[in-house]
């Protein structure tokens, strides 16, 4: 039987009204063998037509790879007209067992008449025993930048001296994003940047962290790219239309086109989901110019090549020894067409299996969705004895977790992968999904005076902002946005600067929660880095603690008014690479006066905004001489420490939940540990050391 990939550019993307749907099965919501029972990913966006996803069984899944198809096929599908059913995914991932435990294998494409309605073969589907879950194949959507404009260089305001760059990238002093000394505007702060000056004196990168841009393809022919973007050097050096390296995909020289991919020369045999045997996909080569060159913009902002003398600077990029991270490109947006969920799902496990620890993700669904289980299950299924959650998930939900998996690290410093997400630009009180999951990151925007984007979304759901930019709205005022790389001769095309007509030279302005999400994933990988360095390793919940509390207090910085609404609904705080490159390295700690009443003051810690509750261990307690567990009061911890000693104390805290519904957007929780030493005398400091 063949197994083939659909190809999605040549489907239209029809918009198919589900209400009917819904209707037709209304009298069977009860039976645990309808649509609405086991529909999961929601039902709004428009609908591909003449396909379907759907997870079988374990016993049907079986059936189906041994070529036993007929077996069951009229119990499925009945009078439906079938043309094929194939495994959803056009390459079964390396890790079979992290692969099965998220069901991975059981998951199929039905393909039939796109004139038969969706919801008619869905619900037909639905009946059988052996068929667990239903899901609409439907398009991803970006998060598209609020503005770009032209890099009009002698019209850039300097955002600090140029003899103050660490490196001699000539953009870099435009880039207030990596430093903002508050010269730049009088309306710019001192200090509303990604704080990765002073990081860079302890690493700038490192090339076995590799980042996955979900985006347009990378440039790997820019010139702050070319030795950026990662190589897969087995298909770099081998034959053109060979899968040279045998991981399933052909020609994926610097990452993987899965805009309508498709499989080649697959035929299932017994163990093939075993990796005993797999297709070999073909796809279009990665496509920078379609579109405005999004994805090359963000690139920029992780690991454009530092010191080079080229361009621009970026927060991973290295220090011009060939030690910045390396950028692989997952593209699943080319011009107007979009990958479909099939193809997402497949993106994240090319990903996790061929290297990727980070995986950077400017995309999302733009309704509106204020329930996890809404995203990942699509609803819930009615019982007699009243509601229960469908305990089913989406397709490219269950890939993302397996990209996640710790089973699946792709780094030594890190148990696990991580994934970042853009909030969305559209004003929301609620990030976009995927990025308001509870097990990944969401970051929302601000400009350079530490104040929200006025496009960015905020509150439940949101973990952390970051430097997005914010458009005076003034023509040729663009500094106040993200300068980055760009593509010249884009589809959609955003001029810029090229030094030289018709060369790979080319940078642009952008602004939007796209861009601030990139500073966060750079941040990571800068962290990464620094752990390696240090040979230290970390839980992904460690990594995220870490960040979460690495921060910079912005509503301090909020006149209320109508920016009230901001309030505690950004994230923690705004990202602080030094502060997180500290909190790696578990520095600094707090020496307390023996005898004296000292003050914590746990912003320098992480936000003050948050509200937290502190743990200590006996042994700590013993220690330090202390009667009690100290409280969080007014943003400090109190303590008078009776012994000479030296404990932990771990301030626990979440992000993201939103309050007014208990059965809304989930939060994700985060610690930090706070190292006290008890010693006869202090420092003039404050006791920081």
């Amino acid at each position: 039987m063949k197994h083939l990939i659909i190809n999605i550019v040549a489907l239209a993307a029809v918009a198919i009204s589900c209400t009917e749907g819904f209707q037709e099965y209304n009298a069977e919501y009860s039976s645990p063998n309808t649509l609405e029972a086991k529909l999961v990913g929601g039902t709004d966006g428009d609908i591909v037509p003449g396909t379907v996803l759907i997870r079988l069984s374990e016993e049907a899944t079986k059936s189906v790879i041994e070529g036993n198809f007929s077996q069951i096929s009229e119990e499925l599908f009945g009078d439906v007209k079938v043309t094929s059913l194939t495994s959803a995914l056009p390459v079964q991932p390396k890790n079979a067992e992290a692969a099965r435990k998220y069901g991975l294998h059981q998951w199929f494409t039905a393909e039939f008449d796109r004139n038969t309605p969706v919801q008619t073969v869905a619900g037909r589907l639905a009946k059988s025993p052996k068929v667990s879950t239903v899901q609409y194949t439907r398009f991803i959507e970006p998060t598209i930048s609020e503005e770009v404009f032209p890099a009009e260089l002698p019209a850039l305001t300097k955002s600090g001296d140029a003899s103050e760059n660490p490196f001699n990238d000539p953009f870099a002093q435009h880039q207030w994003n990596l430093h903002n000394d508050g010269s730049i505007s009088k309306k710019a702060v001192a200090g509303a940047d990604v704080g990765v000056r002073e990081a860079w004196r302890l690493t700038g990168g490192d090339p076995s962290v590799v980042v996955a841009v979900f985006d347009c393809a990378v440039s790997a022919r820019h010139e702050d790219l070319a030795d950026a973007v990662w190589k897969n050097e087995a298909e770099v050096n081998g034959q053109d239309d060979v899968d040279d390296d045998g991981n399933g995909f052909i020609d994926d020289k610097y990452g993987f086109n899965f805009v309508g991919c498709y499989a080649i020369n697959a035929d299932y045999v017994n163990g093939a989901l075993d990796g005993q045997k797999q297709a070999a996909v073909k796809g279009k080569s990665l496509n920078s110019i379609a579109g405005s060159g999004h994805g090359t913009h963000v690139a920029g902002i992780i690991g454009a090549t530092n010191n080079n003398g080229k361009g621009v600077s970026s927060i991973a990029g290295g220090t011009g020894n060939g030690d910045g991270v390396r950028l692989m490109s997952c593209q699943i947006f080319e011009g107007s067409s979009y990958c479909a969920d099939a193809q997402n799902a497949a993106a994240f496990i090319y990903a996790a299996d061929n290297g990727a620890c980070i995986a950077q993700c400017s995309y999302g669904n733009s309704n509106v969705i204020t329930n996890d289980d809404l995203y990942i299950n699509g609803g819930q299924l009615i019982t007699d004895s009243g509601s229960t959650k469908v305990t089913a998930s989406t397709l490219e939900n269950a890939a993302l977790r397996y990209f996640l998996d710790p089973s699946n690290s792709n780094h030594e410093a890190m148990e696990g992968n991580i994934a970042v997400f853009a909030a969305g630009n559209h004003k929301n009180p609620y990030s976009i999904y995927p990025g308001a999951l509870s097990y990944v990151i969401s970051v929302t925007a601000m400009g350079w005076n530490f104040l929200p984007g006025d496009y960015t979304n905020y509150g439940p759901g949101c973990k952390i902002v970051a430097p997005g930019g914010q458009y005076s709205g003034v023509t040729g005022d663009y500094a106040s946005m993200i300068l980055s790389t760009g593509v010249s001769g884009a589809m959609t095309q955003s001029p810029g600067v090229e030094t030289e007509k018709g060369t790979s030279k080319h940078y642009v302005y952008m602004q939007g929660t796209s861009m601030a999400c990139p500073h966060v994933s750079g941040v990571v990988a800068l962290g990464l880095s620094y752990a390696k360095k240090l040979g230290k390793k970390f839980t992904r919940e460690q990594v995220q603690s870490m960040l979460l509390t690495s921060v910079t207090d912005i509503d301090q910085f909020n006149p209320g008014g109508n920016m009230s609404k901001y309030m505690g609904k950004m994230g923690t705080g705004a990202v602080d690479a030094w502060k997180f490159l500290m909190a790696i390295e578990g520095t600094p700690t707090f020496l307390a006066q023996l005898g004296q009443t000292v003050k914590i003051d746990i912003s320098r810690y992480c936000s003050p905004s948050q509200t937290y509750e502190v743990a200590m261990d006996e042994a700590s307690l013993k220690s330090l001489g202390l009667d009690a567990v100290p409280e969080v009061k007014d943003g400090c911890i109190e303590i008078c420490c009776k012994n000479i000693g030296a404990g932990k104390l771990t301030l626990s805290a979440s992000v993201g939940k939103d309050t007014e519904k208990e059965d809304g957007i989930g939060e994700m929780a985060y610690t930090r540990e706070i190292s006290i030493a008890s010693r006869p005398f202090a420092t003039d400091n404050g006791g920081w050391l």
